[in-house]
């Protein structure tokens, strides 16, 4: 005998252990923990039922999450993710339009072959031209069924709507316009919504076997919860580059789209550094916390590389640079990946040590150490 459940998921995707979780946080990848004081929150402010809180410096989800993804989908650094978000491995190839509907819709009401999630509020940009790249830029149509009023998490359509401006913003610098942008599209369904965000788990076919597995699966995870209460948290990672997904997949897509119409990436879509009198100590590079800025080199000489496809736009880099030598913007860039300084090795004029930098003949340590003698002598030097 076979149960299923009223909601059942069509793609490959959905049906994934990843989406049997309501939420999972990788506090290491989230900038307010890595960054004591840095004033983020976006998750906190995308949470439609405040399930999502900053508790002493990491992010928390409660028990009335919802699983919507909008705190996941406006995350710069992919520190939290939701189930049933995964990209189809298998994305529809024979369909003119593709079609994206909510959980809480029937399937028999979701056209052939329509791609379902959660909530299409936890749709983020990088989701959406991902997806826009992999079927051959066909019309895509988020369906809305009329039942965001009443559903708690429909306050983030709005959020949507900001999404998909600004998608037909970056397709239209592509050349692309009219009625293969992805859209916002309402058709009521014919039968009645579920009353909430079902769970995946809730939504997928589940035979006799499967009823005996996951029960005992929920038991042993129980046990195994219970028994690490008492157990130390373990240290976060810090040092670890992190990814973020939906950022890269932006400028990935875009990249792709734009050289099949020969363009380039709309620089909307690009961060822009310079750099001023550098004198490349490496801190922004060490403190960025996805590797957009690298400090490459050897005894000859070293540079600097930005790669704006990891870029969220944290500021760390300016904030950290001793020499106030880093302007930075969050639009404007002319390159996926740009080289903003070189610098040869030079000896030191004071003890000999190579460095590199602009400025004079004395390396950073060195000129740390002048002006700290001239301020001494300033300071206790009698005045006339």
């Amino acid at each position: 005998m076979t149960t299923t459940a009223a909601h059942p998921l069509p793609n490959a995707a959905d049906s994934s252990s990843e989406s049997r979780s309501r939420l999972r946080v990788e506090a290491a990848s989230c900038l307010s923990v890595r960054y004591p004081g840095h004033e983020c929150g976006l998750c906190e402010n995308a949470c439609p039922v405040a399930a999502v809180k900053l508790e002493e410096g990491r992010p928390v989800a409660g028990g009335e999450c919802l699983g919507c993804g909008q705190c996941a989908a406006r995350c710069p650094t992919s520190a939290l993710s939701a189930g049933g978000f995964s990209l189809p491995s298998c994305p529809p190839t024979d369909a003119v339009t593709v079609f994206i509907d909510c959980w809480r819709v029937a399937v028999p009401d979701s056209p052939h072959g329509a791609i379902r999630v959660p909530c299409l509020a936890g749709l983020g940009a990088g989701w959406l031209l991902a997806l826009f790249d992999a079927i051959g830029e066909r019309p895509i149509c988020l369906l809305d069924r009329g039942g965001c009023l009443d559903c708690p998490a429909g306050p983030g359509m709005a959020s949507l709507r900001d999404t998909l401006d600004e998608i037909r913003a970056l397709l239209e610098e592509c050349g692309i316009t009219g009625e293969t942008v992805p859209k916002h599209v309402v058709r009521p369904a014919r039968h009645p919504l579920a009353p909430a965000i079902p769970t995946s788990a809730d939504a997928m076919p589940l035979g006799r076997r499967g009823f005996f597995r996951d029960l005992l699966g929920g038991a042993v995870r129980i046990a195994a919860e219970t028994s690490q209460d008492h157990r130390p948290t373990p240290p976060l990672s810090l040092r670890q580059p992190v990814q973020p997904i939906d950022r890269m997949r932006i400028v990935t897509s875009l990249t792709r789209i734009a050289a099949r119409h020969g363009r380039r990436v709309p620089p909307q879509a690009l961060p822009q550094l310079s750099l001023a009198e550098c004198d490349a100590r490496g801190l922004c590079a060490g403190l960025c916390p996805t590797g957009a800025l690298r400090r490459i080199g050897d005894g000859n000489g070293a540079e600097l590389r930005f790669h704006a496809a990891l870029c969220v736009s944290c500021g760390q880099c300016a904030r950290a640079c001793p020499d106030r030598a880093i302007a930075f913007s969050p639009f404007g860039g002319q390159a996926v990946v740009e080289v903003l300084g070189r610098w040869a090795a030079r000896d030191c004029a004071a003890c000999g040590a190579a460095f590199f930098g602009a400025g004079g003949d004395l390396c950073p340590d060195c000129v740390k150490e002048t002006n700290l003698q001239h301020g001494m002598t300033a300071l206790f030097q009698p005045s006339a």
